[in-house]
């Protein structure tokens, strides 16, 4: 190979290699960071479990779950005390949250049912199938802005209950709502932080 192609070559190359850098590089200074204060989790399930452990579950899960490859968003999971949706609101404020997570833990049932607990009333969540309501727990869970309380998403994840292990379950539970969390915030709409 002559002289005269091989050195023009070789400059084409290293300047889209510069190139491809400078782009991996803009495109990580793109990253977003999402603060998501994770509130106590709430009981009104006839399990024996620990709201804070819970808690902690749901934020070790979205602490893993915490950067994706093909997202912009990264996810830093906050524990909060509170488990009323104002206090929560508050704590996850002065955090400097942008969003808070409010769970419950319930038991399913057959058929339209309402579950009751200090804070009001809540709709229990419906098995379908034949699934054994009294081997099952539910978890329900709402995706909140601080700014203004408005709802971002919410839903229900359930878990079996294998060989009455309630602790083993709610973790189970609280594994399947944190991917259901970090897939809301990440969805193709992201989210606009206020």
């Amino acid at each position: 190979m002559s002289y005269r192609v091989y050195f023009p070559l070789m400059f084409l190359i290293s300047c889209l290699g510069a190139g491809f850098t400078q782009t991996q590089s803009s495109a990580a200074n793109q990253k977003q960071t999402i603060r998501v204060g994770i509130a106590a989790t709430m009981n009104r399930s006839n399990r024996q479990v620990m709201p804070t452990w819970e808690r902690d579950q749901l934020v070790r899960e979205l602490q893993r779950l915490r950067n994706e490859r093909k997202s912009t968003i990264v996810i830093e999971a906050v524990a909060l005390e509170a488990t009323a949706r104002e206090d929560a609101q508050a704590e996850a404020e002065k955090k400097g949250c942008q969003y808070f997570v409010l769970t419950t833990l319930l038991n399913p049932s057959r058929g339209p049912g309402i579950s009751g607990g200090p804070d009001g009333s809540q709709g229990a969540p419906v098995l379908i199938g034949n699934t054994n309501p009294n081997k099952t727990l539910a978890m329900n869970f709402i995706i909140l802005r601080v700014s203004s309380a408005r709802t971002v998403a919410e839903g229900t994840s359930s878990a079996p209950v294998a060989d009455g292990n309630d602790v083993r379950a709610a973790d189970d539970a609280a594994r399947f709502v944190a991917h259901r969390v970090a897939s809301e915030l990440r969805s193709s709409r992201p989210p606009k932080i206020d």
